[in-house]
C-alpha cells in the first residue's frame, strides 16, 4: 500500500483527526469565506479524483448554505488523475471545485468552466448549433403538414413567417389575415425544395391608414403602386390605400401616415415613409454607436437582400432627411415645445438644451439668502467652468447656411449663428492665442490641413463638476483658438447662471485671461461676473511654464475640491466618433446633429447623477475623516512648536486665496541665482572688456575656462559613482566604460591647453605632483584638473590671477544652489514616482520596468547629491566657512 499522504492544507490534530473547514458562499455563490471548523476522522486519500467525474447525485457535505472541505471521503477508486494536491470543495449545487488555502484566506471566487470560460463549454457543442440552424433552414417540425392548421382546410401550407414566433407553415389566406396588424413582417414561399422570399404584398393584403387595424375606408384612395416602407426588418414595398373621408374633411396625407406611425418622407404627395421604430432604432444607435446615416441605410439594404439579386429602391436621400427631421422633432418633444402656445417658432436660445440640476442656479438650487453666505461657505455656491477647443470636429466647405439652415442652431448647445458670425467678423484680424511655448507645436500640428476647411474645430463651454455641456456653449473655430470666439462662447454659456463669482478651468487661462476685463467690458451686452478666478487642468498644468505652474494650478485654487477640470477632454472623447461624418455634412446638418449628441451626452449624465454623486459623497466621507485627522495632527504639532511661524502662514494663505496680496505661498522656493546667471554676467563683463580695447580681451574668456572644468570636474563624479562596468560587468557595459575615460582624455588635454594661457604658473605645480605619480597608472577620472579651488592658500597666491578666484567662487555658489535644487526635485520626483507605483503598477513585467526606472532615479539623486557636495567644497576652500553666505550644509540635501 502506498504511503499515507496528507490533502494539502490540512493539519493532524492532537486527538488523531483532521480540522475540516466548513466555508460560507456568498449570497451570488461566487466568493467562499470561512464559515466553521470541525473535527472529522483522519482519512487520508491516496488519489485525489477527477474533478470532471464527479456528479450531482454524490453526496453534498454542505449545509444551510455552507460549502465542505472534502478531506479524503474518496476511497481512491475513481479513474481520474485528478490535482496531485488540492482540497475539494463541493457547492449547494453538488459541484465539485478546487479551494486552496490561499482561497480560504484570502475569500477567492470559485472556479467555475461554464460561467467563467463559457466558450470551453460550448466548443464540444458547435455541430449540435450547426444541425439546429440549418433544420431551421427546412421546413422543420412541419415537414409532413398536408393542411392548414389554422383554417383546418386542404389549403397548402406553404407559407411561413419569420419574424413570427415559431415558424409555423400555414395557407396564404390565413397569412394575409393574421398579419393584418403586422403588415411589415417578412414571409416566405416553400417551393417544394427551399423557401423562397416573397411578400404580404404579394398575397393581396394591403395597408390601410386612419383606420383601424382590419378595416377598409369606404372611400379609399390608393397610393402609387410602388410606394416605399422602410422599417426595422428591411425595405417593403407595399400595398397601401389613404382615407378618402379624412381628405375631404382636411386630414392630409402626410397626417394620416402619421397617425399611422410612419413618417413621410416629403410633405406634398409622399410615396415614401420610414416607421417610427426604425427611426427610433438609428437614432439610438447612432448615438451610441455614431453609426452614420449611410452605414445605417447599408445595413437596412443588408437586411433586405444580402445577395445583391434584388434591384432596391433607392431612397438614401430621403432616409437622410427623414433621420435628420425626427432629430429635430424629438428634440423639440423633449423641450416641451408642443405644451407651449409659441409653438417651435417660440423657442428660447439654449431651451432645448439638457441642463445640470446640480449646478448652483439661482431661483431653482439655491437658498434665498446664498448671496450673504460667508466667505468660507460662498464656494458652495460658486460655478466651476471649464472651457476647451476641439480640433477634430472640423468641417469641409459643404453646401451653405442657406441651403442648409440648421433647425434649432442656438436653441440647444451651439451659439446662435447670426450673431456670432456678427461678432467674429469684427474681430477678423484678432490673433489666435498664444505665449505658452509648450503648446506652440500643438498649435501648428492643428491649422496645418486647414485648406479646404469651412470650420478648423469646435470650442466649448461645460460644467466642471459635472462634465454637462452648457447651453449656448459651442461654437464653430474658423481659425485656431481665438480671443473673440471663445469670449463669445463663455459669456453666452454663463449668462444662465447669474452669479457674483465664477472658478473658470482651461488649458490655456494663463494667455486667455490677458486683458479680459477689457474685452468684456467692449460689450455691454455681456453679463460679467464680479469676480473671475482662472485656473489650469490638473493634467495639462505640467506642460506650462514654472510660473503658470504657481499662479494657475486648479489643485490650488480654494474651493475647487477635486474638480480636476478635464471634463472637457472626457466630453469630446463622446463626440469624437461622430467627427468624421459631420466633417462631410453641411453647415445646419452639423449643428443639428452635434446638438443631438451634447444632449444625448447630457440626459445620460442626468440618469446617472444620482449614483455618479453618491459615489463621490461616500470617497469624500472618508477621505475627509483621514485627512481631517492628518491635518489636526500637524497642525496640533505646528501649535506647539512653532505658533508665530503657523499665523504667519495662515495670513499669508488668507490673503492671497482671498484677496490674492501677498506673495504666491505655493510657491515652489527656488534658487536665488544659478550657473546660468553668473555665465550671463561674466559674459556682459566679457563683451564691455572687448568693447573697451582691453589688451586680455584677445585671449580665450576666463569664464569659459572654469565652465569647461566645471564640465569635466561632473564628467569625472559621474564616471566614479558608475560602477557598471567594472569586473563583472557586460562586454558592452565595459566598453562603454571605456569609451567615457577616452572622452574624459581628449577633453583634459584640451583643458590642460586653456590651463596653460589662464593659469601659466600653475604648471610647474602640476609637474611636481605628477612626478610622484604616472597619468599612464591613474584612471582618467581621478586625475586631479588643479583648479584654483584645488590649490592651497600659498598655491593660489603664486599661480592664480586674484580675479580668477572671485570668479570660480560666484560660479561655485551658484553651482551649490543650482545643485541642490536639482537634489530637491530629484527626491520629489522620486516621491511621486513611488506613489505612482505603489497605486497602479500591477504584474511582474511592469514591476520590473518601474524598479529599472526607480533605480535611474536614485541614481539621479546621488548625482545631484554629489556635484552640490563637490561645488560647496570648492567654494568653501575659496572663501572659508564665515564669509555669511547660504550654501546648505549636508542636512539640507535630505
Amino acid at each position: 500500500m502506498p504511503p499515507k499522504k496528507k490533502p494539502y492544507g490540512f493539519f493532524e490534530s492532537s486527538g488523531g483527526g483532521t480540522r475540516s473547514t466548513l466555508l460560507r458562499s456568498s449570497a451570488d455563490g461566487r466568493r467562499l469565506t470561512p464559515a466553521v471548523s470541525v473535527l472529522r476522522p483522519r482519512v487520508y486519500a491516496q488519489t485525489i479524483p477527477d474533478v470532471s467525474s464527479l456528479t450531482a447525485s454524490q453526496p453534498s457535505h454542505s449545509r444551510d448554505d455552507q460549502v465542505s472541505i472534502l478531506d479524503g471521503d474518496f476511497d481512491g477508486s475513481s479513474s481520474g488523475v485528478g490535482y496531485e494536491e488540492g482540497i475539494l470543495g463541493v457547492d449547494e449545487g453538488g459541484e465539485v471545485v478546487q479551494v486552496t488555502e490561499a482561497d480560504i484566506a484570502l475569500g477567492r471566487a470559485k472556479r467555475y468552466q461554464n460561467s467563467d470560460f463559457p466558450l470551453l463549454s460550448w466548443i464540444p457543442l458547435r455541430d449540435q448549433f450547426l444541425d439546429e440552424v440549418l433544420r431551421l433552414e427546412g421546413r422543420g417540425q412541419y415537414s409532413g403538414a398536408t393542411h392548414c392548421p389554422k383554417c383546418n382546410t386542404d389549403a397548402d401550407p406553404c407559407m411561413r413567417c419569420s419574424d413570427c414566433f415559431g415558424g409555423e407553415l400555414i395557407c396564404a389566406a390565413c397569412m394575409v389575415k393574421l398579419h393584418s396588424r403586422n403588415p411589415l413582417h417578412r414571409v416566405e414561399r416553400w417551393d417544394g425544395t427551399m423557401f423562397e422570399r416573397s411578400s404580404l404584398a404579394s398575397l393581396g393584403l394591403r395597408i390601410q391608414v386612419n383606420h383601424p387595424p382590419g378595416t377598409v375606408c369606404g372611400r379609399r384612395e390608393a397610393a402609387r403602386e410602388d410606394f416605399t416602407i422602410i422599417h426595422t426588418n428591411g425595405i417593403h414595398t407595399v400595398s397601401l390605400d389613404f382615407c378618402g373621408c379624412g381628405l375631404a374633411s382636411g386630414v392630409h396625407r402626410r397626417q394620416q401616415l402619421l397617425r399611422s406611425s410612419f413618417w413621410p418622407a416629403t410633405v406634398i404627395d409622399p410615396n415614401t415613409a420610414a416607421t417610427f421604430a426604425v427611426l427610433k432604432k438609428y437614432h439610438l444607435l447612432s448615438l451610441t454607436g455614431k453609426l452614420t446615416g449611410y452605414d445605417a441605410w447599408r445595413s437596412l439594404e443588408l437586411e433586405t437582400d444580402n445577395s445583391g439579386c434584388c434591384r432596391l429602391p433607392d431612397r438614401l436621400p430621403s432616409w437622410m432627411v427623414m433621420m435628420r427631421q425626427w432629430r429635430h422633432i424629438t428634440m423639440m418633444k423633449r423641450g416641451g415645445r408642443a405644451h407651449s402656445e409659441t409653438g417651435i417658432g417660440g423657442t428660447a436660445d439654449g431651451e432645448l438644451a439638457v441642463q445640470c440640476p446640480a449646478c448652483p442656479l439661482p431661483g431653482i438650487n439655491l437658498p434665498e439668502d446664498w448671496e450673504a453666505a460667508q466667505s468660507n461657505r460662498s464656494w458652495l455656491y460658486r460655478p466651476i467652468v471649464a472651457m476647451d477647443a476641439n480640433f477634430r470636429m472640423k468641417n469641409r466647405l459643404r453646401s451653405s447656411k442657406s441651403k442648409d439652415p440648421g433647425l434649432h442652431t442656438g436653441k440647444a448647445y451651439f451659439v446662435p449663428d447670426d450673431a456670432y458670425d456678427e461678432y467674429v467678423a469684427a474681430n477678423i484680424d484678432q490673433d489666435e492665442m498664444s505665449g505658452c511655448s509648450r503648446f506652440a507645436a500643438l498649435t501648428a500640428a492643428n491649422l496645418k490641413s486647414s485648406k479646404g476647411l469651412r470650420v478648423t474645430g469646435v470650442g466649448g463651454i461645460f460644467d466642471a463638476r459635472h462634465e454637462f455641456w452648457l447651453p449656448n456653449g459651442l461654437g464653430d473655430l474658423q481659425k485656431g483658438e481665438r480671443y473673440c470666439n471663445m469670449d463669445y462662447m463663455f459669456f453666452s454659456a454663463i449668462n444662465r447662471f447669474n452669479t457674483t463669482s465664477l472658478l473658470v478651468s482651461y488649458d490655456i487661462a494663463c494667455q486667455w485671461g490677458k486683458n479680459l476685463s477689457k474685452r468684456a467690458d467692449a460689450n455691454p451686452t455681456w453679463h460679467v461676473p464680479d469676480s473671475i478666478d482662472l485656473a489650469v487642468p490638473k493634467f495639462h498644468i505640467a506642460a506650462h511654464r514654472e510660473e503658470c505652474q504657481e499662479d494657475f494650478d486648479l489643485a490650488k485654487t480654494r474651493g475647487a475640491g477635486q474638480t480636476d477640470g478635464e471634463g472637457p477632454e472626457r466630453g469630446w472623447s463622446q463626440v469624437n466618433g461622430a467627427a468624421a461624418s459631420t466633417k462631410e455634412m453641411g453647415p445646419g446638418g452639423r449643428h443639428d446633429t452635434v446638438d443631438d449628441h451634447c444632449g444625448h451626452s447630457n440626459w445620460r449624465k442626468v440618469v446617472g447623477l444620482g449614483a455618479s454623486l453618491l459615489r463621490r459623497l461616500r470617497a469624500a466621507l472618508a477621505h475627509a475623516a483621514e485627512h481631517g485627522d492628518i491635518y489636526t495632527d500637524f497642525t496640533t504639532s505646528l501649535e506647539l512648536d512653532h505658533p508665530e511661524k503657523l499665523k504667519e502662514w495662515r495670513d499669508e494663505i488668507e490673503g492671497w486665496e482671498t484677496h490674492g496680496l501677498g506673495v504666491n505661498p505655493y510657491k515652489k522656493p527656488v534658487s536665488d541665482i544659478t550657473i546660468a546667471d553668473v555665465r550671463l554676467e561674466l559674459a556682459q563683463d566679457d563683451y564691455d572688456a572687448v568693447q573697451a580695447a582691453d589688451p586680455l580681451a584677445s585671449q580665450p574668456a576666463a569664464s569659459s575656462f572654469l565652465l569647461f572644468g566645471f564640465r569635466l570636474e561632473v564628467m569625472q563624479l559621474k564616471l566614479r559613482l558608475d560602477k557598471s562596468g567594472e569586473q563583472d560587468g557586460t562586454t558592452t557595459q565595459s566598453a562603454r566604460l571605456q569609451e567615457s575615460r577616452t572622452s574624459i582624455l581628449r577633453l583634459l588635454h584640451r583643458f590642460r591647453a586653456d590651463q596653460d594661457i589662464q593659469m601659466p604658473h600653475v604648471a610647474a605645480i602640476i609637474n611636481v605632483d605628477e612626478s610622484t605619480q604616472s597619468h599612464n597608472t591613474m584612471r582618467p577620472e581621478q586625475i586631479k584638473l588643479y583648479l584654483p579651488s584645488d590649490l592651497s592658500t600659498r598655491e593660489r597666491a603664486t599661480a592664480c590671477d586674484p580675479a580668477l578666484l572671485e570668479m570660480e567662487a560666484k560660479l561655485r555658489y551658484a553651482g551649490a544652489c543650482q545643485s541642490l535644487e536639482d537634489v530637491r526635485h530629484q527626491l520629489r520626483f522620486r516621491t511621486y514616482v513611488k506613489r505612482f507605483k505603489i497605486n497602479n503598477v500591477v504584474g511582474q513585467r511592469k514591476n520590473t520596468r518601474a524598479r529599472a526606472f526607480q533605480a535611474s532615479i536614485d541614481d539621479a539623486v546621488k548625482r545631484a547629491a554629489a556635484t552640490y557636495r563637490l561645488h560647496r567644497a570648492a567654494y568653501l576652500r575659496l572663501v572659508g566657512p564665515g564669509d555669511g553666505r547660504p550654501t546648505g550644509s549636508e542636512a539640507d540635501i535630505y
